[in-house]
């Protein structure tokens, strides 16, 4: 399981703030971490289509915007903690980006602390 501390957004050269620009902490971004549901949300069905929508714009193969490809179960596995600190710590995405709702956000933070399983 990920150390849950902020990390620099890929697309910040400064640590998140909350001065309006590019990679700031949400005021209004739940800051609890949830504890894993008796069942996992599905990677197939709920958690890849949320990466999909809100992540694979930056995150593809070859991109220059994201230092991370994010287009696979294995890829997104492999960066599990990072994606959990980045999301968790509401850096991810960017304040230029259209955010997670509530419900993306809930079930990609549920997956991940239930060990994001290929489910």
């Amino acid at each position: 399981v990920a150390s849950v501390a902020l990390v620099v957004s890929c697309y910040s050269t400064a640590p998140a703030s909350n001065d309006g620009g590019p990679g700031d902490i949400d005021a209004g971004c739940d800051q609890k971490l949830p504890a894993c549901p008796p069942s996992s949300p599905s990677y197939a069905q709920t958690v890849g289509p949320i990466i999909t929508l809100r992540c694979s714009g930056c995150h593809f193969p070859g991109s220059t915007i994201a230092r991370a490809d994010l287009t696979t179960y294995a890829q997104v596995y492999a960066k599990r903690g990072t994606v959990l600190d980045e999301v968790y710590g509401c850096v991810m995405p960017p304040a230029t980006s259209t955010a997670p709702t509530s419900d993306e956000r809930a079930s990609l933070l549920a997956w991940l602390v239930c060990g994001a399983p290929n489910n």
